[in-house]
């Protein structure tokens, strides 16, 4: 229900809804347009339908609060809690990165005007509330950032998250669109259940996850849509998927590192951009949540050397795991 302010649903988040909806249809001068031509040749509805149930992300005795994109009708569904868990690891990885991995490197004074680390106690507390949500809804903690109501010290995270976190929507809902514009539904409508074999719906992803990355590009050099933005959205957003369960590989769905890597060289970076520290930041905050063991610690001449080592760490782990499920048939 309208909540005071004429904003609909009951979390932090809901002062961020309208500028959701204008950020995924102002993405570049001709998206609505564009828009409207899939909808009509695919029969599907422009609307994105929003929930604001409090209810955990999994689990959920109506289903899972995951975005969604329907068979029948085409329609994008998005709710309230895992807006909420979006906001928080936008939040979180941009702390980490800006506290733990560009700071040291470039040893400046934080712009925030806090010594160097000062906001990486909460930077973690409030990635390990939005995880909490995945499992288990509770209210936001009222001493944690966020978008709503917040101290004026949190003032420069909080800000520069809300563009993160909308950018991150943006993807997100992308994504759910290339479903449509790809033609998955109409694919997976032919199969029984609407299901179709694992290869296929892997296949799908990966398509999804270009056809998304590439929407977005579009919008770049569009006001507040430059590269960094539109990329650590893309990161942030495709992160927030990644993190709702800790297997690096899925019968169903790409590798992890695999999509992340595969969304970065999308934007073909040099590798000294920001962006591979960011996709640092979401390795790190996913060691944090899943304690995977992996090491973080020396220098390295580029972010992008930093991702290429972690990524290394990966590759082993996902071979060791191989090899065990081999062992065991």
């Amino acid at each position: 229900m309208p909540s005071d302010g004429g904003f609909m649903g009951t979390q932090p988040v809901r002062v961020l809804e309208h500028n959701v909806l204008a950020w995924f249809e102002g993405k570049y001068p001709d998206f609505r347009s564009e828009l409207e031509d899939i909808g009509k040749k695919f029969g599907t509805t422009r609307a994105i339908k929003y929930f604001c149930d409090e209810a955990p992300i999994l689990g959920h005795q109506e289903g899972n609060m995951t975005p969604y994109i329907t068979i029948d009708g085409g329609q994008i569904g998005i709710h309230e809690t895992f807006l909420s868990y979006v906001w928080g690891l936008s939040y979180a990885f941009l702390v980490i990165f800006d506290e733990k991995i560009h700071g040291p490197q470039t040893r400046k004074q934080p712009a925030h005007g806090k010594p160097l680390g000062y906001f990486l106690s909460k930077g973690y507390a409030v990635l390990d509330y939005g995880l909490s949500l995945i499992t288990e809804f509770r209210k936001w903690p009222p001493d944690l950032p966020n978008p709503e109501i917040y101290k004026s010290e949190d003032r420069y995270f909080v800000e520069r998250t809300n563009a993160i976190y909308l950018a991150a929507v943006d993807f997100i809902l992308c994504h759910e669109l290339a479903h449509i514009a790809c033609g998955h539904l109409e694919k997976q409508a032919l199969h029984r259940g609407g299901n179709g074999t694992s290869l296929e719906i892997k296949e799908f992803e990966y398509e999804a996850d270009k056809w998304a990355l590439d929407c977005v590009s579009k919008g770049i050099q569009q006001p507040q849509r430059s590269l960094t933005a539109v990329g650590f959205g893309a990161v942030a957003g495709l992160g927030s998927l990644l993190f709702l369960n800790r297997d690096l590989t899925s019968r169903t769905h790409p590798d992890k590192n695999d999509r992340i890597r595969n969304v970065l060289s999308g934007l073909s970076l040099d590798d000294y951009h920001s962006l591979w520290g960011i996709a640092a930041a979401f390795y790190i905050a996913w060691d944090h949540r899943f304690s995977a063991g992996l090491h973080f610690s020396g220098e390295y001449e580029t972010y992008r050397a930093l991702v290429r080592a972690i990524d290394s760490q990966l590759e082993s782990k996902k071979r060791e795991k191989q090899e065990r499920r081999i062992g065991l048939d």
